[in-house]
């Protein structure tokens, strides 16, 4: 009798002790399923400065800004000084700053040209003679693309259309081999539109 009441009371916490085991499993499986993802860190950028400077004349400008108080998600209001003469060369410089900073920060140079592996820029233009190629100094990325920080525009015949800017952050793929550039993926950090862009 001794023995199998030894037997019983074995068997009884070798069932207890795989229960308890089980139950363990299933709730850090759980907890495991609920993780939110990591969520994409969107750069806060408020003003953002396109300036299309003529090569062969400095008295020849052409400015895009856009100020969005709030962030690129919020309202914004987009300006564009000067036109662009028709057969002329211009290179692009580019401003992208947070203005609730005091100081402002730079985000083009201290976190999008060092993080250029998780940004791309996309550029279009419709309406208008105007195209874009990505120097040979412009920033690589890791995967060859260029970023688009650095770009040489030609402006054709007169007319008047418009000019989009988009940031991308972590695209999932990028690829630069039209110029303007596409992507796969990601999230905008900003994606503006310019209204009203003349060559004369």
């Amino acid at each position: 009798m001794k023995i199998n009441y030894l037997t019983s009371n074995f068997m009884k916490s070798t069932k207890f002790f795989i229960g308890a085991i089980f139950c363990l499993t299933l709730v850090t499986s759980c907890s495991d399923d609920d993780t939110p993802p990591p969520v994409l860190e969107e750069e806060l950028i408020t003003n953002v400065i396109l300036t299309f400077a003529n090569v062969a004349d400095a008295t020849n400008t052409v400015i895009m800004t856009s100020v969005a108080p709030d962030g690129q998600d919020g309202a914004s209001t987009e300006v564009v000084e000067g036109s662009f003469k028709a057969n002329a060369t211009y290179s692009l410089s580019l401003a992208l700053t947070n203005e609730t900073e005091t100081p402002a920060d730079d985000i083009l140079n201290d976190d999008i040209i060092p993080e250029a592996d998780e940004h791309f820029f996309v550029y279009a233009v419709n309406d208008m003679n105007l195209t874009m190629t990505r120097d040979a100094d412009d920033i690589d990325a890791a995967d060859g693309n260029k970023l688009g920080v650095k770009t040489t525009w030609d402006a054709g015949a007169a007319g008047t259309g418009k000019v989009n800017i988009t940031l991308v952050h972590e695209p999932e793929g990028a690829d630069d081999s039209d110029e303007w550039g596409s992507v796969t993926g990601g999230s905008e950090d900003l994606n503006i539109t310019f209204s009203g862009v003349e060559i004369k």
